[in-house]
């Protein structure tokens, strides 16, 4: 059966998630989510999307913001259950899925963290814990559930704790200021965080909790992404308009790739060959990994963001008859 990469990518300004084709950049389809959709994950058998409903612009906007995980059907194109994070959880942002399954959802309003141990089952969350820090963000999770990061942008920390027991006190880690970006290595011996205002990236090493090394990134370090394939891990640079080039072993920079626009997210192709850059010009950027090169362009809705590849059969319906749905 032929199969195609697909991009899926929110536009939160236009509050979708669209597909588009990794090789044309053809918009494939398109589904309509609630106001200000931002971060997604994706099942480990990528059947399912999992949409955090943040409900305001940005994390400087003032509102209440949303309280639901949109469940979409990525081959059908259509969001299948709404997971309603409880009283008092508003503002998901950060989204994610360990090893065993279970889908983990921070809200930054409460600076909690809301775990459902089988999503597809819908319903409420099976538990909540709190993070110990002040406008929880971003979060990293081990494969096996029992150690958070969150990145507390208010407290100006990094907070770990065991999501699976809420009554055992989560420890405050000092990266810099405004924490933001992270990346928790593969092994998991090391945890990789951005710090915006303090222009650093730094490791943690995971067994002791302390900072090991740490290099100066200027322009506005926002989020970090691992290309194992070269060894090098690359920052989005949203003032600077650059990616910034790392070695993954010793944090020293290797270079810059200039960009045209303020750099928002990335993404990489299965194959680790190509990367999907979201610009502040309602584009993404196609990225050559070994030539770092922009090799072609392609317009998107308002404010793209957050995207991941996927591989669909051509007769999935979400793709294969071009048509939209609203939920």
């Amino acid at each position: 059966m032929a199969q195609r990469q697909v991009l899926l990518l929110i536009e939160k300004s236009d509050h979708r998630l669209s597909y588009y084709d990794v090789h044309t950049g053809r918009r494939l389809h398109t589904v309509g989510l609630p106001d200000y959709p931002h971060e997604f994950t994706l099942s480990a058998d990528q059947s399912m999307a999992y949409i955090g409903h943040y409900g305001v612009a940005n994390s400087g906007s003032a509102g209440e913001g949303g309280h639901e995980v949109l469940a979409l059907d990525i081959a059908n194109g259509q969001v299948a259950r709404r997971l309603d994070l409880g009283a008092g959880m508003n503002r998901p942002h950060g989204i994610g899925m360990d090893g065993l399954g279970r889908l983990y959802a921070l809200s930054e309003g409460a600076s909690s963290i809301a775990v459902w141990d089988n999503p597809v089952a819908g319903g409420p969350p099976d538990r909540v814990a709190p993070t110990g820090g002040r406008k929880s963000h971003l979060f990293a999770i081990a494969r096996n559930g029992r150690r958070c990061y969150t990145m507390n942008l208010d407290s100006n920390d990094v907070t770990v704790f065991d999501p699976q027991d809420p009554d055992v006190k989560p420890v405050p880690v000092s990266t810099g200021e405004k924490p933001e970006g992270r990346l928790l290595r593969e092994d998991e011996k090391v945890l990789f965080v951005t710090n915006r205002i303090s222009e650093t990236v730094v490791a943690v090493d995971t067994s002791t909790l302390q900072v090991v090394a740490s290099e100066h990134v200027p322009g506005d370090p926002v989020r970090i992404f691992h290309d194992t394939t070269r060894s090098r891990l690359m920052t989005i640079d949203y003032a600077g308009k650059s990616i910034s080039l790392l070695d993954d072993k010793t944090l020293k920079t290797q270079g810059r790739v200039p960009l045209d626009a303020a750099p928002i997210s990335l993404s990489f192709d299965r194959d680790l060959r190509e990367a999907f850059v979201s610009v502040d010009a309602n584009q993404v950027h196609v990225l050559d990994l070994d030539t770092l090169r922009v090799t072609r362009t392609f317009s998107t809705f308002k404010e793209p963001d957050v995207s991941a590849v996927v591989t669909l059969d051509d007769i999935a319906p979400a793709i294969a008859t071009g048509s939209s749905f609203a939920s």
